[in-house]
């Protein structure tokens, strides 16, 4: 039972990050396709998926760690 909550508060912690850096790369990226004609507004959308699942699974191997050690 304790793993199960260790595992939710974990994932809690590596979503909440996870849409904080994709919202980030979304709204830089947006900036970027409406200055330059190189980038397309799929390119965008699929950067910001491919960002927030690489940022999901970098802050499920990290924040276990994080959080290990505060307690």
């Amino acid at each position: 039972m304790i793993m199960a909550i260790q595992f939710a508060r974990t994932l809690g912690f590596s979503s909440v990050t996870a849409l904080a850096v994709g919202a980030l790369f979304y709204v830089l990226s947006a900036e970027m396709s409406t200055a330059s004609a190189a980038y397309t507004v799929n390119d965008t959308y699929l950067g910001t998926v491919f960002v927030f699942v690489l940022a999901l699974i970098i802050g499920l191997a990290v924040w276990p760690r994080v959080l290990e050690k505060k307690e």
